[in-house]
């Protein structure tokens, strides 16, 4: 696993369905990737130097996962959260119609770049969908959640501390 994690914590108290939230006590950097957009526009990891944001895996056959990213595309900020499918099979590798079903599916726009990377999946250890990963300003990984997770406030809440976000000089966070 990518992560030097702790035990994971279940979590069915706050949402009523199973997720885990990855404890990370020794900062992982966020691996560079690039990739093109669902408008076919290039990103990278270098969009976002000095500023936090979320790297949401998913895949566009993932039915329960439409919920999680609606309650994320709902708290954070413009331009701070960025969608990728992990899935390299053919029929699903057409991101401007994941982007697509998915406003039609949640009935509004989604103002998020949608892009396929399934290498990058791959290097963060992605084992299950939806896999969120929250970077901090320095681009180490402060939390990992796994699996459904629709609670806004919580959303809100790791996004503040993911702001804050530091380590120390043994590289764990404080």
């Amino acid at each position: 696993f990518f992560f030097q994690a702790e035990d994971g914590i279940r979590d069915t108290s706050v949402t009523g369905v199973q997720t885990c939230a990855l404890p990370i006590s020794v900062a992982t950097a966020f691996p560079n990737w690039s990739a093109t957009t669902h408008e076919s526009t290039e990103m990278n990891n270098s969009m976002f130097e000095n500023e936090s944001y979320v790297a949401y895996f998913s895949a566009p056959w993932c039915g329960h996962c439409e919920s999680s990213l609606d309650a994320y595309d709902q708290v954070l900020p413009e331009g701070k959260m960025v969608i990728f499918s992990y899935d390299p099979d053919e029929d699903f590798s057409d991101m401007n119609a994941w982007h697509e079903k998915t406003e039609t599916n949640l009935n509004r726009s989604i103002d998020r770049p949608f892009m396929l990377n399934p290498p990058l999946a791959q290097a963060v250890g992605m084992n299950s969908l939806p896999f969120v990963l929250f970077v901090n300003p320095d681009g180490f990984v402060y939390h990992v959640q796994v699996g459904k997770f629709t609670d806004q406030d919580a959303i809100s809440k790791l996004w503040q501390s993911t702001q804050t976000a530091t380590v120390d000089e043994g590289g764990r966070w404080i």
